[in-house]
């Protein structure tokens, strides 16, 4: 098992080409990608984080797992696209594990609609709002090569 901690200490920063490139679509879920999102649940939590994209360990696949609430059970989406989106939007302050140290203002969407796969390969679709719906773009934008430097 890869140290994905490790990897991620060694990604930080806007210098690393993965995460501005567009992400693969993951094409089969399989004990590889099984493995990945354990390790990455892993990584979230022994980084404080509250999302994370495998771009940020070094994967560039479409996959995200999202954990705003450490009493609630992690989020894992894969290939998740945004389908809807309210027209209502806010400004928050976001920080990212890829760029320590830096709070900036990122105006979003509070709610939307989002279509992805789960571990066990199944469509799901979740409508989301407030934090929900604000991490879930962070990392979506991840997976499109976008960072909160970029907003």
């Amino acid at each position: 098992m890869e140290d994905y901690k490790m990897i991620l200490s060694i990604q930080k920063g806007t210098t690393n080409p993965i995460l501005r490139q567009k992400a693969a679509a993951v094409e089969q879920i399989n004990a590889q990608i099984k493995e990945l999102v354990l390790n990455m649940i892993e990584t979230l939590k022994a980084n404080n984080g509250v999302g994370l994209a495998a771009p940020q360990i070094g994967k560039s696949l479409q996959i995200i797992i999202i954990q705003p609430d450490p009493s609630e059970p992690e989020l894992i989406l894969i290939n998740p696209q945004i389908k809807k989106v309210s027209r209502k939007q806010d400004i928050l302050e976001e920080g990212c594990l890829s760029l320590p140290n830096l709070d900036i203002p990122v105006r979003r969407p509070i709610k939307i609609t989002v279509k992805a796969l789960n571990l066990n390969g199944q469509k799901i679709k979740i409508r989301a709002k407030d934090l929900l719906a604000r991490v879930i773009q962070h990392e979506i934008d991840h997976l499109n090569g976008i960072l909160i430097s970029d907003k």
